[in-house]
């Protein structure tokens, strides 16, 4: 039986090339192959319940970007960072672009700059897979 209480999970469409280009083009950086992959895959998740028990919310390129023009001064604080999505509340997940193979890391809306950023994650591809076996948890000592 299904918890009616409980949102169930939107899924995305395929992002196009087109897209990832024109936020790569006004970001000048390009985004981790294995978020672009991802993204590009025939469903991912916008935002839903992992079997961890997280609520994750994933961005698609557009979003990410309005996000990032959105925190101004803020974005300014964190030279390269892009971020893929959120926890639904006021905690995003970010990398910086700068690096090649980057970290994803968990900061609050309100950050001042990359020291206040937590590494949550390794690298884009162990975050991405898990988001698909539903693993993915932002605070696992909690």
């Amino acid at each position: 039986m299904v918890d009616e209480r409980i949102e169930p999970a939107v899924w995305g469409e395929p992002v196009d090339d087109d897209d990832l280009a024109e936020v790569e083009d006004s970001l000048k950086a390009r985004i981790p192959p294995p978020w672009r992959a991802y993204l590009q895959d025939r469903r991912w998740l916008r935002h839903g319940w992992l079997e961890s028990g997280d609520f994750l919310q994933c961005f698609d390129p557009r979003q990410a970007l309005e996000r990032l023009e959105a925190w101004e001064e803020s974005a300014d604080l964190h030279p390269g960072i892009y971020l893929l999505g959120g926890d639904g509340s006021r905690n995003l997940y970010c990398v910086d672009l700068r690096q090649e193979n980057p970290a994803v890391g968990l900061t609050d809306m309100v950050s001042s700059g990359w020291h206040d950023v937590e590494t949550l994650v390794a690298n884009v591809e162990s975050f991405v897979e898990a988001i698909r076996d539903g693993s993915f948890q932002a605070y696992p000592d909690s």
